[in-house]
């Protein structure tokens, strides 16, 4: 676990919205999700899912095909059991709101669905409304295609929960997450 580790940390660096400090913050999602829910989880399936969900972004998009494939070769160099490897992927691929849609991906473990809620909750509150800022610079959309995003995506995602705590922070948070658009608005 701690190659992975640090090689995420460093093909991923120290970027807010998706480096490692994002990835250290899934991982924290994830295990209150575990722990409000009692779930029974493979702790090293998802954390290894939650390690590499997004290193195919050093590559392009879609981010969790490339994500997926990159820690399928790398679990296969490292000698993980097939199934263990087929979960990891599965999570991965499914975490992501649009891939999954597009390739009608389902969710293979408790683990994908963990995985998937807590990336989802980052995308909330304070920091997920730093995210789409800084994501937005990165990537030159304008702040009409910023405010766009923010109906279009963040403030779905909510109803995209699996687990029901996952549910009402989602729901917490997008209300500071409004908050904090409006304000914005409001002095634009």
């Amino acid at each position: 676990m701690r190659i992975i580790e640090e090689l995420v940390e460093t093909l991923l660096g120290c970027d807010f919205d998706h480096g490692y400090p994002h990835v250290r913050r899934v991982l924290k999602w994830a295990g209150r999700i575990v722990l409000e829910e009692n779930l029974n989880v493979d702790q090293e399936i998802l954390e290894t899912a939650i390690l590499l969900h997004d290193v195919g972004r050093i590559i392009g998009e879609p981010h969790a095909y490339y994500s997926s494939l990159v820690a399928e070769e790398l679990l296969k160099e490292l000698n993980l059991e097939p199934s263990f490897i087929g979960k990891v992927v599965n999570a991965i691929q499914y975490h992501s709101f649009s891939y999954s849609r597009e390739h009608a991906v389902k969710p293979g473990s408790v683990e994908a669905l963990v995985l998937s809620d807590a990336d989802k909750l980052d995308a909330l509150g304070v920091v997920g409304f730093i995210r789409v800022f800084l994501y937005s610079c990165r990537h030159k959309r304008t702040f009409e295609e910023t405010l766009k995003h923010f109906d279009e995506k963040i403030f779905r995602l909510n109803n995209e929960m699996a687990f029901q705590y996952s549910r009402l922070k989602a729901s917490q948070l997008a209300e500071e997450t409004r908050s904090l658009l409006n304000k914005l608005l409001e002095e634009s």
